[in-house]
């Protein structure tokens, strides 16, 4: 059995990781292939893999035809954790699709008009599948490359499986999906229901729970917040974590791109400095933390670095999390804390992310309102990482359903 799990950074990835891991365990002698795509190729490698990029398949002629376009687009798209070729190959590998299928004035149109948002290199897909030749094909609910790879694979009669991390809300685009997975694993219930009534048909959809989730219960999550405040002197300091991202450039000015970002965090730190018990850890989203200033060196007060530091140290440390509309947010709300949605938030307005309003966390209506919210939550915080979950893990659950679509041994949902 072979199986090629293709995925961009953040939480998508760490959603394939634990699978992957799974399935060698499952499925003994799987072969395993990861298309790491951005930031997510970084994460792999500190994991033990060894994954692929866009990198791989710029060859001949083609490859070096797409490594010109690549060097003619990348002005500031260019990423500190990602290597510039690889970012090239990305590029152009995607923008010479579009020359191929509108020519050289229509492809600098559309670069124009959508930017690296409308890649969806479904002929590039092919080939690679048609390279690879996996048996199944793994993404998660993530646009462009992921879904290209799940289109090429439908067209090829490769089984695929996808992973939704979160709720599938409307307007979501991944409900209005032309193509989905032949299989579709799904945090909840609510979910799955959130994708019936967008008109993806049941029998596709089985309720696994997030695999990014699973290690932030027990024995792990309990070691790893211990190192962590250990290595700070942080002790038995109340913990709060601003977990941040860009908002959208054409929002209101004063929230636009960094600068929501950067006023909560001038806010937290001024608080923070305020207390005497408090300490602050700040980390933005993997693809952006550097558009993002640190902060002045303070012994309460901790920069991570996702290209340094993996996310559960921080979050199980953590007492409050504050949020916009990052994965960070359930992730926080299945470890048990406190957490606190900004709901003033452009981009959570727009997509209808909105933590609060799902029942799990407390809103920030405005900047004024952080403070005074912060103290009343860090006060009724639960210490510590949540307890162990009775039930199988979600990584194992998905490695079954991957299995089973190769195998046509199909047991459906184990949830």
């Amino acid at each position: 059995m072979k199986a090629l799990f293709v995925t961009y950074g953040g939480g998508h990835v760490e959603m394939c990781l634990p699978v992957m891991q799974a399935l060698r365990r499952q499925v003994p002698g799987c072969e395993v292939q990861l298309l790491a795509l951005t930031t997510a190729a970084a994460v792999a490698r500190r994991a033990g893999e060894q994954p692929l990029g866009y990198l791989d398949f710029c060859q001949g002629g083609e490859g070096a035809r797409a490594m010109q376009y690549g060097q003619q687009l990348i002005g500031e798209q260019q990423h500190p954790d990602v290597a510039r070729e690889e970012s090239l190959a990305y590029l152009g590998l995607n923008f010479l699709e579009w020359v191929d299928a509108l020519g050289e004035t229509g492809a600098r149109e559309r670069w124009a008009q959508v930017g690296r948002q409308g890649f969806r290199p479904v002929q590039l897909m092919r080939r690679v599948l048609q390279s690879l030749r996996p048996d199944v094909v793994v993404a998660t609910n993530s646009p462009r490359s992921e879904q290209a790879a799940i289109e090429a694979a439908h067209s090829l009669g490769i089984p695929t499986l996808s992973m939704v991390d979160l709720f599938a809300l409307p307007g979501d685009p991944y409900r209005a999906r032309s193509v989905h997975a032949d299989r579709i694993a799904v945090l909840s219930e609510g979910t799955r229901s959130n994708l019936v009534d967008a008109g993806v048909a049941p029998q596709r959809i089985v309720v696994t729970g997030n695999p990014a989730f699973d290690s932030l219960a027990g024995a792990q999550a309990q070691s790893a917040a211990g190192g962590f405040r250990a290595e700070r002197g942080w002790g038995d300091q109340r913990i709060v974590l601003w977990a941040g991202h860009m908002e959208p450039e054409d929002a209101e000015p004063r929230w636009a791109g960094s600068a929501l970002g950067a006023a909560v965090q001038e806010h937290l730190v001024a608080w923070t400095l305020s207390q005497r018990d408090v300490c602050l850890a700040i980390r933005y989203h993997p693809n952006e933390w550097h558009r993002f200033a640190a902060p002045a060196p303070h012994p309460r007060i901790h920069w991570s670095r996702p290209d340094r530091e993996p996310l559960l140290p921080v979050l199980a440390a953590a007492d409050l999390v504050v949020v916009q509309a990052t994965t960070v947010g359930a992730q926080a709300n299945a470890a048990g804390k406190e957490v606190l949605s900004l709901s003033f938030s452009p981009l959570v307005q727009r997509c209808g992310m909105d933590y609060a309003r799902l029942g799990l966390a407390t809103a920030v209506p405005d900047l004024t309102a952080l403070p005074g919210l912060l103290e009343q939550r860090l006060a009724s915080a639960r210490r510590g990482p949540a307890a162990a979950r009775p039930q199988e893990p979600a990584a194992e659950r998905v490695a079954h359903e991957i299995a089973s679509l190769v195998t046509g041994h199909d047991q459906g949902s184990r949830a």
